[in-house]
């Protein structure tokens, strides 16, 4: 009950609040979206305007000039001239005052006070499209004895010059032009390849960046990082509609994520570190794919760094949202609800940064119109919230100290369950949703994750020549799974908490006019960490109708450790000529986990200890510029990761009857990676196609099993081609796409053969498209396709339980310029195909209740402004 008063009361709120912003913000600007709109039509649009709405001297001056007779204007006349044109303001003999002026989004606003529009047509004139760059000149009248004059340019804010006379106003306009980006802006910059500000041209190897734009267009349709991720970006995984990136590989293999340069990973994670902050909040994403010897730490499928929002260049601006999605058959519970917020203060040496972002998420249905069934992976009945706050001191041009602070802190509260009754039937069935009411956990905490975040940063551009940089950051995770019914043995809840803290040292060195040196320190330590399972009563469960969760007993499966890691790394850039360049370097990286003994969640005695691991790796990578637009590029990576720890201490530890025989069994991992490419960037297309191959003498798999999974280990192979394409074929259109194919295998022991990797780990082909117009100067819309291939390799070797089928998927994302703020209109799934994610379709082999569908029709609104 608590869940749904809530839910009301918030949408009570902000659906009279979101009203009253729109009519508030709504003026003659809107016309920029429709400069096609002749006078007569104009005067029907139905959005209100603020010459239609009452507003009051708010000063002595303005009540003085209300008080006095106002001057007529009489006629409005609008001409071409050499530089542009001319607005003349007529009246019969008594001069106009000096109006004061304002430029809101493309519009010049120029507001007369003591004045009055007496015009032969009416109380308004409006002229859409006078000269090229104009869209709209409008004369309208406001209460209290004002006339407004609004220039709407197509591109930019025109410029105008002001003279009164005798008989009038004339306004000299001049058409704004779009501001050109410098070259710094206009040339993409990454900091993830290298650790350094480096031209995505110059990086030898596959890199994807994600800019602001792109994220809120794609947040359009969803805030969940991984499905935007899987859209837009080659080699990782499609969307899985889930809130972790299982069966989301980057070329095969799991990558390093990254907040600011903080890694996420833990040795036992959830798999829920794209969850960990809100799209709101981040101004990019930059993926690198391929094992990092640069980072080390484990990024054997590459690097996802997701940088956070910086403060905007104006002095004090705010930013709000307010956006609701719903099933196209709009029922009741399926709407959801964001809502976000972001302040931002640059003044000079000091800036300031807040971003709130709220969701809430209720009930989905699939495209037949049936309820989706809850998993502890699917994003229904989620409330979440995400903080972001960043704070900077610039104490020199060169010398900067900045604090990030993000916090996420995602609840659910399940009144559905997957009905448990179709695993009761021979044939295959779709899961079903149950309602049971809202689930009651009794000594253990409902299901969700908090996730925190602290970095504090310095950089120098100039210590002793060298560009210096420095960072310290905390980190501290808990997540809480839903209760998994393994009746008759057990109800349990898996849970994870942990915390770590590190920091990063880097010296950027020249050696020479074209050579420099990357060399520095990366240090980790994890302690605290916990991952455990509850167990409930059953009978309480199976009588309160599967609503009563009483905890009766918790059991760690991994015990608490001390993870410590050093990593000393040096890279050489070389720019050897015009034409060539080079990029290498070593990572020499130190591990230890320190185990004390323990008891494992069998009752078994394991004698705990201390191991360590170290490996040099190596990196080398060139570029060849056959021309200013086509560049070649060829690299060699290595990457270290320590053993998988949770495996040494739930399962071969336990075995052994020691932690250190466990780890020693299992060993380190180390990757080697090989890859080629081409890129190219003329004015009108941007393309890149690149080959890779990787392999590993012994890594770590997870063979998935219904109440967790078996770790295998065997020599592992991966290769595959990805490629993007974008095209700008005239004005206003933008076509493109990406393409990804990988492949996978592991070495059978006992076949002496290479079999193929499950889909969980090596994805099925994807192919996306898209086509973007701007299809009037306010007004932009974009059609999304997704294809994901078939992949039953895997399944024929008996490896997974089920093969993969091919599914297509359509969006939908439209935005408006709507008053002084943007229109965002989004549909997933637009053609409502029912199907099922390669995440879902792999947990279906294994039961029912986990035969989950995608969702179907969405329809998703928001709208945002900024002052």
């Amino acid at each position: 009950m608590w869940k749904q008063l809530r839910s009301l009361l918030l949408v009570g709120t902000l659906v009279p609040f979101s009203i009253g912003i729109v009519i508030g913000v709504a003026h003659p600007v809107i016309a920029e979206d429709g400069a096609e709109l002749n006078s007569e039509d104009s005067s029907s649009l139905p959005v209100p305007r603020l010459a239609e709405l009452d507003q009051h001297a708010t000063t002595i001056e303005e009540w003085l000039a209300q008080l006095a007779t106002p001057v007529e204007v009489m006629g409005v006349s609008v001409n071409s001239t050499e530089t542009g044109l001319e607005v003349l303001l007529e009246t019969v003999e008594e001069q106009l005052e000096s109006p004061a002026t304002s430029v809101v989004g493309n519009a010049l606003i120029a507001d007369i006070p003591n004045a009055v529009l007496v015009l032969p047509e009416g109380n308004e004139f409006q002229q859409a499209n006078p000269i090229e760059g104009i869209a709209l000149v409008s004369v309208t009248s406001l209460p209290d004895n004002r006339v407004r004059v609004a220039i709407t340019g197509v591109d930019a804010p025109p410029t105008a010059d002001l003279s009164v006379e005798a008989s009038g106003l004339v306004l000299a306009v001049t058409p704004g032009t779009e501001v050109v980006e410098t070259d710094e802006d206009a040339i993409e910059i990454v900091v993830t390849a290298t650790r350094t500000e480096e031209e995505v041209q110059n990086v030898p190897r596959s890199v994807t960046v994600i800019n602001r734009q792109q994220l809120q267009q794609q947040s359009t349709i969803t805030n969940n990082l991984g499905d935007i991720l899987g859209n837009l970006v080659p080699g990782f995984g499609p969307p899985n509609q889930a809130d972790r990136f299982n069966a989301q590989s980057l070329r095969g293999r799991e990558p390093a994520i990254l907040i600011d340069g903080v890694p996420l990973q833990d040795r036992v994670s959830f798999n829920i570190q794209l969850r960990s902050i809100d799209p709101d909040a981040i101004e990019r994403v930059e993926i690198v794919r391929g094992p990092s010897a640069t980072y080390g730490q484990g990024a054997a499928g590459g690097i996802i760094n997701i940088i956070t929002r910086r403060p905007d260049d104006e002095p004090l601006s705010s930013t709000l949202s307010l956006g609701t999605s719903a099933d196209l058959g709009l029922q009741g519970d399926s709407f959801a609800y964001d809502l976000g917020y972001t302040l931002s203060i640059n003044e000079g040496k000091f800036d300031l940064l807040a971003t709130f972002s709220g969701n809430i998420n209720n009930q989905f249905y699939d495209a037949e119109g049936d309820r989706i069934a809850p998993s502890n992976t699917t994003l229904d009945d989620r409330n979440s919230f995400n903080v972001l706050g960043k704070l900077g001191l610039n104490f020199t041009e060169d010398q900067r100290l900045q604090l990030t602070v993000n916090h996420l802190n995602e609840s659910r509260e399940l009144e559905y369950i997957s009905d448990p009754a179709v695993d009761e039937t021979p044939e295959t069935e779709k899961a079903r949703a149950l309602f049971i009411g809202e689930q009651e956990f009794i000594g253990s905490n409902n299901p969700g994750q908090r996730n925190t975040v602290v970095n504090l940063n310095y950089s120098n551009r100039n210590l002793l020549g060298s560009q210096f940089q420095l960072q310290a950051y905390y980190q501290e995770l808990a997540g809480y799974s839903i209760a998994f019914d393994f009746r008759p043995d057990a109800i349990e809840q898996n849970f994870q908490r942990s915390q770590q803290w590190g920091g990063r040292l880097q010296f950027d060195t020249p050696i020479s006019e074209n050579a420099s040196l990357l060399w520095g320190a990366d240090y980790v330590n994890e302690n605290d960490n916990t991952f455990a399972r509850v167990s409930f009563d059953i009978d309480d469960y199976v009588n309160s109708g599967f609503r009563i969760l009483r905890a009766i007993d918790e059991a760690n499966d991994v015990p608490p450790y001390d993870y410590n890691s050093l990593g000393l790394f040096a890279q050489l850039q070389w720019n050897i000529s015009q034409r060539w360049s080079l990029n290498g370097g070593a990572r020499y990286e130190i591990s230890k986990f320190l185990v004390d003994d323990y008891i494992s969640a069998d009752g078994e005695p394991v004698e705990g200890g201390e191991v360590e691991f170290d490996d040099p790796v190596f990196n080398i990578g060139a570029i060849y510029n056959v021309s200013d637009a086509v560049s070649l590029f060829a690299n060699f990576a290595q990457g270290f990761a320590a053993p998988d720890i949770f495996d040494a201490l739930e399962t071969t530890g336990p075995l052994l009857g020691s932690f250190e025989a466990g780890v020693e069994d299992i060993r380190a991992q180390k990757f080697d990676s090989y890859e080629i490419g081409v890129r190219g960037n003329w004015e009108q297309i941007q393309f890149s196609l690149a080959a890779f191959y990787n392999y590993s003498d012994l890594a770590g798999f997870l063979t998935a099993a219904p109440r967790g999974g078996v770790i295998t280990r065997a020599p592992i192979r991966n290769y595959g081609v990805e490629a993007t394409l974008d095209w700008q074929p005239v004005d206003n259109w933008q076509l493109g796409g990406i393409f990804s194919w990988t492949e996978g295998e592991f070495q059978d022991d006992e076949e002496d053969e290479f079999l193929p990797r499950s889909s969980f780990l090596v994805q099925p082909l994807k192919l996306g498209a898209y086509v973007d117009n701007q299809t009037t100067p306010g007004w932009r819309n974009r059609l999304q396709l997704l294809v994901v291939g078939s992949r039953d390799r895997a399944f024929e070797e008996d490896v997974d339980a089920v093969p993969i089928e091919s599914y297509v998927t359509l969006d939908y994302i439209s935005s408006i310029n709507l008053g002084a703020g943007t229109l965002n209109i989004g549909i997933e799934n637009l053609l409502n195909n029912q199907y099922q994610p390669v995440f879902q379709q792999l947990l279906s082999g294994f039961n029912d209740t986990s035969n989950i569908a995608a969702p179907g029709r969405r329809l998703s609104i928001r709208y945002s402004f900024t002052w």
